[in-house]
């Protein structure tokens, strides 16, 4: 997630606005150098993990503690790098390369733990703030941010009062730019979690206090050696049921999938993680109709 170029880091990162220019420079690059051999591309994966390197000092790199502003503008700024490559292969290879360009976006299962209406709309947040931020400007027949983003970030500026809302506002050209620049969705998925609604108002700004909820895992749940990778299986197929309700039921690959464990050599613990998870998508396509078209294992080595 963090190849940015130190030179590049230096103006600013994501939230700069000419890295759209230098990607696409680096974009045209790759596609005049590998894509007689490359067929699918991802132009960013996980920006949900990245873009959250510009929320505070203790995240992820870079670091920026911009809480409330940096995701928002560096997710501006991806959107929009993202579009002018796909617009770039579209206009000068595909014709020659046959190939396929799309984003892949990282996205967890939320439970509703409580079985209430307010459980659920925190859970509805939670889709809609860490996968609707990326995807409903490319996959949605509206583009533009989710509705619920855009009222959500809107309320908070005005209430902490500021002359404009801390979520960047795209043109209606960029909306249409943006809108449908994709061939498939790339779509990694590891584990599920719990929304717990919370009351964020009197806060400073943050992700946090726009979005409404912070997560939490069943303890019951099967572990892992990795904290954050509980193994809930039937998340898979209900997060690829969200993904072709709402977004028109796009191809979807799957780019990771997969179990950290500890790497002894009776490695039941990935055996069972792998069957109960590739149970759960076949179920999502004969029985849901979802329209998956590939399921890439993570990992080939140790990650």
């Amino acid at each position: 997630h963090w190849d940015l170029p130190q030179s590049l880091q230096d103006l600013g990162g994501w939230p700069n606005y000419v890295l759209v220019d230098y990607f696409e420079d680096y974009a045209r690059v790759l596609f005049q150098n590998f894509g007689d051999r490359v067929k699918y591309w991802i132009t960013f994966n996980e920006p949900l993990t990245f873009t959250g390197g510009y929320e505070g000092p203790y995240a992820h790199a870079p670091a920026i503690n911009a809480g409330g502003y940096g995701r928002y503008l560096a997710t501006h700024t991806l959107l929009k790098a993202h579009a002018r490559a796909y617009h770039i292969y579209d206009d000068e290879f595909r014709a020659d390369q046959q190939g396929k360009v799309s984003i892949t976006l990282n996205v967890d299962w939320c439970v509703n733990q409580q079985n209430t209406t307010e459980y659920e709309e925190a859970c509805e947040r939670q889709q809609q703030f860490e996968m609707g931020l990326f995807a409903n400007p490319i996959y949605s027949t509206e583009g533009d941010w989710p509705a619920i983003v855009r009222e959500r970030v809107d309320a908070n500026s005005k209430a902490e009062g500021l002359g404009e809302s801390r979520l960047p506002v795209f043109t209606p050209e960029e909306i249409e730019y943006i809108r449908g620049t994709y061939d498939f969705f790339g779509f990694n998925h590891y584990t599920s979690n719990y929304a717990i609604p919370y009351d964020g108002s009197g806060d400073a700004a943050s992700d946090q206090k726009d979005h409404g909820y912070y997560l939490t895992k069943d303890p019951n749940w099967p572990g892992s050696a990795s904290s954050w990778l509980k193994v809930v299986p039937w998340g898979l197929r209900y997060q690829l049921i969200s993904i072709s309700t709402r977004y028109n039921n796009p191809p979807i690959l799957i780019t990771e999938n997969g179990f950290s464990d500890y790497g002894d050599m009776n490695d039941t613990g990935r055996i069972n993680y792998y069957t109960s998870y590739l149970t759960e998508m076949l179920r999502a396509i004969n029985e849901d109709g979802v329209n998956v078209i590939g399921y890439t294992a993570w990992t080939l080595m140790d990650n």
